[in-house]
């Protein structure tokens, strides 16, 4: 049974306040094959999960979560639910700042040199009152791993994946 046309957001226009709306959402390109709006979304699609919580991680979910930095100030942002064994690279979890732009803590292999610079501007605050900092998804939202530590920005230094740990 075919659902409604559901808003369809593309991941990088994400914003605070869609979790807000709806704390999980799901990657349509795999999950909606098949539905009348398939044809207009691509890898980078997400809408508003419709069906029960908790959630695990057999799709590409994002789900809300609530950031703590190590001097206690708290922030909303978002991750992606993953089996136990995962790394943070696999979970990507990324934070809103106070003003609402999104701030991500892996870099990949080629990062934007601009991001971390952007980020330390956006907290003011010293690098020992940002990291390390944890992150949780928001109660029952999901059976997976969706939590951890965070002790700096993280890239991949090589095409094997080894992770480098970078603070400001």
């Amino acid at each position: 049974m075919a659902i409604a046309r559901p808003e369809l957001v593309q991941f990088g226009a994400l914003t605070a306040a869609h979790f807000v709306a709806h704390p999980v959402w799901i990657a349509c390109h795999i999950a909606d094959y098949g539905e009348p709006w398939y044809e207009e979304t691509d890898e980078e699609t997400f809408r508003p999960w419709s069906g029960p919580v908790p959630v695990g991680c057999h799709e590409m979910y994002l789900v809300a979560c609530t950031f703590r930095l190590a001097g206690g100030s708290l922030f909303s942002g978002f991750a992606t639910p993953a089996d136990a064994s995962a790394s943070l690279g696999a979970m990507q979890p990324q934070i809103f700042d106070a003003t609402g732009t999104r701030h991500a803590f892996w870099l990949g292999m080629f990062p934007d040199n601009g991001a971390v610079e952007r980020f330390r501007r956006a907290m003011s605050k010293s690098s020992s009152s940002v990291f390390p900092l944890t992150f949780q998804s928001l109660s029952n939202l999901t059976t997976a791993r969706c939590s951890g530590t965070i002790h700096g920005f993280m890239k991949s230094s090589d095409v094997h994946g080894e992770v480098l740990q970078h603070t400001w």
